[in-house]
C-alpha cells in the first residue's frame, strides 16, 4: 500500500497525455509530466514521494521533500491564512499546513513570511500536516551541538512562547530559554533572534538574553523612553521615584536601567524632570 508521506521506488506502468502511471505491483499512482525529470520508458524505475494534492488525491512527486512522515526539521513560512493556519515550504509543489489549532489565539504571535518553525510531518485522515513537538523532543532530531561559552552570540528561532518568557532553538539544535526580564518586547513564533548566552543550565539548555550588554544599552533604553513619550503626548507619570514593578510593566527594564537612561536624556536636554512626571522638551 502506498502511504502519503513516504518515498518509494515505483515502476512506470504506462504513459498518458499528461502523466505517467506508476505502480508497486499492488497500487497505482499518477506522476504528472511536469514532475518528470526526463521522458520515462514503460518498466523504468522512478524514485518518488507520495502525498495528497489539493483535491485529496494520492499523487507522486520526484522532488525530494525536506521532511517525510515523522521526520523533523526547520521549515520556512511561505504563507498565512487566519482561517487555516500557516503554510511551510517542504520543497514540494504543495506546501505543508500547520493548522491554526496548533497556533496561538492572538494572530500577532503567529509567524510571518520568512520565519522558521521546527516541525514534524504527520498524517491525519489521509492528509499530510505539519505538527509541533514537545520542547524536549526537538533535541533528539539533532546531533549533540557544540558547547556555547558565556557571552557567545548565536542566531536562533522562537519556537515556544511560555508564561515567563520564550524558548528558541538554533539551527544546530541549541535550546535557549529567554526570561521575560531579558527581552524588551513581545516576539512571535518563528521569529529570528540574536541571543547572547548567559549560562548552561543543569537541564542542558541555555539561559540567554536578547538585551545587549549594559554598556551598549543606554542609548537603546533612552530611545525606548522617548518612544513612550511620543505615544503619550510627550509626558509620563514615570520618574526615578517610580517603583521597579511599575517600570518593568511599562518598559520591560529594571529600575537601574531606567534611571541610567532617564539621566542620560536629562543631561542631553531631551527631558525635564519633576517629582510627579517626566516631560519631553525636544525631539
Amino acid at each position: 500500500m502506498l502511504n502519503p508521506g513516504m518515498s518509494y521506488s515505483l515502476k512506470v506502468l504506462r504513459e498518458t497525455d499528461i502523466a505517467y502511471l506508476l505502480t508497486d505491483q499492488q497500487d497505482e499512482v499518477f506522476l504528472h509530466k511536469r514532475e518528470a525529470t526526463h521522458p520515462y520508458e514503460v518498466g523504468e524505475t522512478v524514485e518518488v514521494f507520495i502525498y495528497t494534492d489539493n483535491q485529496g488525491r494520492i499523487t507522486a512527486s520526484t522532488r525530494v521533500p525536506t521532511i517525510q512522515l515523522e521526520q523533523g526539521a526547520f521549515l520556512e513560512v511561505v504563507g498565512m491564512n487566519p482561517q487555516y493556519g500557516v503554510f511551510l515550504n517542504n520543497n514540494l509543489v504543495k506546501d505543508l499546513l500547520l493548522s491554526k489549532d496548533a497556533l496561538p489565539f492572538n494572530l500577532a504571535l503567529w509567524p510571518q513570511m520568512g520565519d522558521k518553525l521546527f516541525v514534524t510531518m504527520k498524517l491525519t485522515k489521509g492528509t499530510l500536516f505539519a505538527g509541533f513537538l514537545g520542547r524536549k523532543q526537538i533535541a533528539s532530531y539533532f546531533d549533540k551541538p557544540r558547547i556555547l561559552e558565556s557571552n557567545t552570540q548565536i542566531e536562533a528561532y522562537v519556537q515556544y512562547i511560555i508564561p515567563d518568557g520564550l524558548v528558541a532553538f538554533s539551527l544546530e539544535g541549541h535550546e535557549l530559554f529567554i526570561h521575560s526580564n531579558n527581552m524588551r518586547r513581545q516576539y512571535r513564533l518563528g521569529e529570528r533572534v540574536q541571543a547572547r548566552i548567559m549560562k548552561l543550565t543543569e537541564s542542558n539548555d541555555y539561559a540567554a538574553t536578547l538585551i545587549e550588554q549594559k554598556e551598549h544599552m543606554i542609548s537603546a533604553d533612552a530611545q525606548l523612553i522617548l518612544t513612550y513619550l511620543d505615544h503619550h503626548q510627550n509626558q509620563m507619570r514615570f520618574t526615578d521615584k517610580s517603583s521597579p514593578e511599575e517600570i518593568h510593566a511599562a518598559f520591560h527594564m529594571s529600575k537601574a536601567a531606567f534611571k541610567r537612561a532617564l539621566g542620560l536624556l536629562y543631561k542631553q536636554g531631551y527631558v525635564e524632570l519633576s517629582p510627579e512626571a517626566t516631560r519631553k522638551i525636544k525631539s
